[in-house]
């Protein structure tokens, strides 16, 4: 049986979703142990056979519909907050607050990328940001967008993304 940390880990990354909405990633490469057939008739939609693009299909809220057979990279993915709180460096509610934070400013992100045609939901978050950029004529309104942004990319690399060996 998981240790209380071990579980305070586990609900937090069953409650958080974003490695999977398009905010930490902008896709999921396969690994050679992947079923690509087995993921493509549970609604995930693999590109060259090799990826499939974030925001993930199988994700619903912030629960993966797919979670006990989802690909490897996602069974192996831990982000620093899941990490943290594994270790009891970071309680639960810090990390969930982290989170909610996170959450609010993707919201306020989502409602400047609402103002325009040009946004396609389907998309990650950067992805998003980078066309309507690239497609408005406002740099009131695109350097507002750039610089949210860039607060949640600092965010996110300071409190989520795992640095590589």
């Amino acid at each position: 049986m998981p240790s209380p940390i071990q579980q305070a880990a586990e609900r937090l990354c069953l409650d958080c979703g974003l490695c999977c909405n398009g905010v930490l990633f902008d896709q999921v490469v396969l690994q050679p142990a992947d079923q690509i057939a087995a993921l493509s008739a549970r609604g995930l939609k693999i590109k060259k056979r090799q990826f499939f693009h974030q925001p993930c299909a199988a994700l619903c809220g912030s629960l993966c519909q797919i979670y006990a057979h989802r690909p490897t990279r996602c069974r192996a993915f831990e982000c620093r907050q899941f990490q943290q709180v594994a270790a009891g460096k970071v309680d639960e509610n810090d990390a969930r607050a982290r989170i909610d934070d996170v959450r609010a400013s993707v919201a306020s992100i989502e409602l400047l990328l609402n103002r325009s045609e040009h946004d396609n939901p389907r998309k990650s978050l950067a992805q998003r940001v980078a066309t309507v950029v690239e497609h408005t004529q406002d740099e009131s309104f695109s350097a507002s967008l750039v610089t949210a942004m860039e607060a949640l990319g600092r965010t996110l690399a300071e409190h989520f993304r795992v640095e590589k060996p």
